[in-house]
């Protein structure tokens, strides 16, 4: 674990260096040693940002999202270990709750945003702010109450703030970031890895976000579903990524520390042999006979595909490797895309009663992957595993499993999680150490993520954003 960690960190401090393809380090800014700065620049310190989110949207997170939904199953050494929910050990994954507030994270992303506001650049301060809700959306969404209004001013043990309000603050935010987008300012431009800068993208990119963080408070106790979340949810997605051309994806190149979080774990890490195609995922795209089959796994024996569930079952194909034509070094991941944002229109349409608008979404949402022909929508089932396949490696297949509890896995049975798939991580183990908020795991094997939220009677090791289990 700590050589996929150091192999996180490299990144990005190497890209806090070099940046991508781009070519800014010939110019003034950035002459004084990047990697080592004695004042960092606020140029120099976004660059670092984008690197360090980046590795959380490509490192431990969206790997254990990858097993414990089995979209992946891990089948040796501490990958097995994380595979059967063993989320204890002190550096497992505890360094991902670290980062989300350190180097690259939000200390980082708050000093960007006072230089800009200081300077009265607001695209680049939008651009800022969009960094900060997608870093502290992480964090809500796998943790639950987390430090947030608190964490990176002076308080030394910042308390924890409840999730809805986090999730309230975040919204909140991404109205200021679009309004500031369309404001004045020259912005980061060749410095911004995603967009280059233009600020119409990443308004679309905001809005689509903001349908993301409305749909992950649409679930209600009793499996009801919130009607108005779902109806902001459609509000800001009309708004969103409207063009597979405008998807927000790392950047990455084939320099060695520059390259692909994933490709660094399976050809460079040493583990990435123990981690091998999901028998769910697996067995679903070769059922719908999914052209995407050959981009996301290798071919198995006796094949074409297949995959492992973690008891050890394997698909009558054989087991794939994850060495599909995507895992090469420069490969863009996905993280904010036009068919989520298609996906989500459809879902929200669809539990709204709006079955012909979910419809057109989801025939969008399939069009825009070429060899997927239309399908009628016979249930909520089908738009979640479009979901399911086409969010491959990304965290949103956790968040979407918590709320509709798609797909219907068998979990790997644990006592402590009540033979269910933990709906949260630990936190961190140093923050823990030094921070007397957050509490002690065996409180929160009790009350979850709940931990200033009041939790329900039988809380479980899940956030309040998440009051159902699955079964």
């Amino acid at each position: 674990m700590r050589k996929l960690v150091r192999l996180g960190l490299a990144t990005a401090l190497a890209l806090s260096g070099a940046g991508g393809c781009s070519n800014f380090l010939s110019t003034d800014k950035v002459k004084l040693d990047p990697n080592n700065p004695s004042t960092a620049t606020a140029d120099q310190l976004f660059v670092a940002v984008q690197a360090g989110q980046f590795a959380q949207q490509e490192g431990i997170i969206p790997l254990i999202g990858c097993m414990w939904i089995q979209q992946c199953t891990g089948t040796s050494n501490f990958l097995q270990t994380l595979e059967q929910y063993n989320i204890a050990s002190e550096d497992t994954p505890s360094p991902a709750f670290s980062s989300i507030y350190e180097g690259g994270g939000l200390v980082d992303i708050k000093q960007i945003e006072a230089a800009e506001l200081a300077a009265g650049d607001k695209q680049y301060l939008g651009i800022a702010q969009v960094w900060e809700v997608l870093d502290m959306a992480v964090a809500a969404d796998i943790y639950g109450d987390v430090p947030y209004r608190e964490a990176a001013g002076s308080a030394t043990t910042p308390h924890l703030d409840p999730q809805a309000q986090v999730y309230g603050d975040l919204q909140a935010l991404l109205t200021q970031a679009i309004t500031n987008l369309g404001g004045a300012g020259p912005g980061p431009g060749s410095l911004d890895l995603v967009y280059g800068g233009n600020a119409a993208k990443w308004i679309a990119a905001a809005n689509t976000l903001k349908a993301r963080l409305y749909m992950h408070t649409a679930e209600l106790p009793n499996n009801q579903i919130d009607a108005a979340a779902l109806t902001n949810a459609v509000t800001y997605a009309l708004l969103g990524i409207s063009d597979p051309a405008n998807d927000f994806k790392s950047r990455h190149t084939s320099q060695p520390g520059e390259d692909n979080l994933w490709y660094q774990f399976n050809f460079r890490s040493g583990f990435g042999q123990y981690v091998v195609a999901g028998r769910a995922l697996a067995d679903i795209m070769v059922a719908r006979n999914d052209p995407r089959l050959p981009e996301y796994f290798g071919a198995s024996t006796p094949g074409p595909f297949g995959g492992q569930d973690p008891a050890g079952g394997r698909s009558p194909g054989g087991v794939s490797s994850l060495t599909g034509t995507r895992n090469v070094p420069t490969f863009s991941q996905p993280i904010v895309t036009y068919i989520e944002n298609e996906l989500i229109l459809a879902e929200a349409y669809f539990r709204l009663g709006q079955t012909a608008n979910a419809q057109t979404r989801f025939d969008n949402a399939r069009a825009s992957v070429p060899g997927l022909a239309a399908k009628p929508i016979a249930s909520i089932a089908d738009i979640m595993e479009e979901k399911y396949v086409a969010l491959y490696q990304n965290i949103e297949v956790w968040n979407d499993y918590k709320r509709s509890c798609y797909p219907a896995i068998t979990a790997v049975p644990t006592s402590t999680f009540a033979n269910q798939v933990p709906g949260r991580l630990y936190y961190g183990t140093t923050e823990q150490n030094v921070n007397p908020n957050v509490p002690a795991r065996n409180v929160q094997n009790q009350v979850g993520g709940n931990v200033v939220t009041p939790p329900p009677a039988n809380p479980g090791f899940r956030n309040p954003n998440d009051p159902n289990p699955c079964p």
